[in-house]
Formats: structure tokens, C-alpha cells, sequence
């Protein structure tokens, strides 16, 4: 790979990371959306490496060629000195500067996660990734949950995010009893019915953690499609997947920030 090409491939790379963290909410699905000024600043400097490697390339190209025009200009007065004074002249001839190919071919496979991007964009996790999970051990409760949460109110919906209606159904579920909640998530086929479901993910969707809550009561939306469920919650044991029987299912599109 030479130079030139290492240079244009810092530079794809760096407009990739910029296209979708400063244009779109692209990056969410695969990173947490803190992490955007990060992606940001690494996009530009990718581009400015790129831009830097290609211009320093052509100025040493362009050096190389008046070197070498110089170089033959003094190697045919040489030779018209020699013949002035009768002497066989040297058999010399100037030599080519070839670009120094240091680059490992493996560099080409940067192109394998930009091509990615553009042409498949891959999703945020989905179903797919909730019902691998189901054959797998479930994981604790989350540990995000404040031990102090505030009462839920009797007399309105108590919009909650899923690690919230996880850890006090599996830690406080007197806090839940009687209560209405509103859950948003993406729609989990199984075989006894349905779940609403959401990821969270501290870092990146690598270490996506799983939660769900089993819908009872309301026809089952199609895969992944995102929901707002209000309920009740449905005493169960602690150990067992947290339910919720239905009184209103509502479509939604997806949002820009997928993870919790």
C-alpha cells in the first residue's frame, strides 16, 4: 500500500466517523450517545492525519522529480566534458526513487468496517439478540437501582425505564402493587406470548445487558417493532421474569437512542 493510499484510507475512515456522529444518530446503535465527542474529535483527527499524509507525499514526489531532473542535467555535462577531453565517459545512469512499500496489506481490511457502515448500516440489537440471551443464564438484578426510590403515585401513569421496573419488581415489589406504569421498548416474540424488551449497555453493544418484561393481555406487536405498554405489574416470584398485564399498547417509531 503505498503512501498515497494510506493517507485516502485515514481519510475515508475519518469521514465515516464523522458522517455518523456529527450528521446522524448513526453511532447510537453501536456506542453509547457520551461517547459522541469522542468519536467527533477521533473523526477529525483522521481526516487531518489523511490530509496531511497525501500532501506530504506529493511535496516528496514532486522533490524526488526536480531531483532527478537535476541529476541528469549534471550527469550530460559529465558526459560532454568527457568526450571534450577524449575520455571514455561513465557508465552511469540516475536512479529511479521508487515509494518505500512498508504498508502492511492488512491495512486494506479498514475498509471492510467503512464499507459496512454505507452499504449494510448495521442496526441496533434487536429481538434476535433478546432471545439468544434466553438460552443463556439469567443475569442478577441491575445494580443501577437506588435502594431509595421515590413512591410510585396512585392517581396517575408512572412512566418508568425497564431497569427501573426490573429492580423493583426483583427488589421492592410492594413499590409496584396496585400501580399503573408506562414501559417503552421493542416487541420480543416467544412462545407463550410476547416480552417488551431494552438493552442497556455501559460501553459499547459488546456488553449489552438484556432486560424484559413478559406483556400479558394485548395481541402480540410484529418483532422489534417499538411499543409503549401500559399496566399493571403481575406478582410473581422474584426469579421469574417480570410481567405486566396490559391495558394499552401503543406503536412507536424508533428512537434515535435505542439503549438505555
Amino acid at each position: 500500500m503505498s503512501r498515497t493510499s494510506q493517507g485516502l484510507l485515514l481519510l475515508l475512515l475519518g469521514g465515516t466517523l464523522l458522517q455518523i456522529s456529527t450528521f446522524t444518530t448513526d453511532f447510537a446503535n453501536y456506542v453509547k450517545p457520551g461517547y459522541r465527542p469522542l468519536l467527533i474529535a477521533a473523526g477529525v483527527a483522521l481526516a487531518a492525519l489523511g490530509v496531511t499524509a497525501v500532501a506530504l507525499e506529493r511535496h516528496r514526489r514532486r522533490n524526488a522529480a526536480s531531483q532527478a531532473t537535476l541529476t541528469r542535467a549534471g550527469l550530460a555535462e559529465d558526459l560532454h566534458l568527457a568526450r571534450l577531453l577524449g575520455r571514455e565517459p561513465a557508465a552511469l545512469e540516475p536512479r529511479e526513487e521508487h515509494p518505500h512499500r512498508d504498508g502492511a496489506r492488512t491495512a486494506w481490511l479498514l475498509t471492510v468496517p467503512i464499507t459496512a457502515v454505507f452499504l449494510i448500516a448495521p442496526p441496533a440489537l434487536g429481538s434476535y439478540t433478546v432471545q439468544q440471551a434466553e438460552h443463556t443464564p439469567a443475569p442478577p438484578p441491575p445494580s443501577i437501582v437506588d435502594a431509595h426510590l421515590p413512591p410510585l403515585k396512585d392517581d396517575r401513569v408512572n412512566d418508568l425505564s425497564m431497569s427501573e421496573f426490573g429492580g423493583r419488581a426483583w427488589s421492592d415489589p410492594a413499590s409496584l402493587k396496585g400501580k399503573t406504569v408506562r414501559l417503552t421498548g421493542f416487541a420480543v416474540p416467544s412462545p407463550t406470548g410476547w416480552h417488551i424488551a431494552r438493552l442497556r449497555i455501559s460501553c459499547c453493544a459488546a456488553d449489552a445487558l438484556t432486560m424484559k418484561v413478559t406483556v400479558k393481555g394485548a395481541p402480540a406487536p410484529a418483532a422489534d417493532a417499538w411499543v409503549r405498554v401500559t399496566g399493571t405489574w403481575i406478582p410473581a416470584a422474584r426469579t421469574a421474569v417480570p410481567s405486566l398485564a396490559a391495558t394499552g399498547v401503543e406503536p412507536l417509531p424508533a428512537p434515535g437512542e435505542p439503549y438505555e
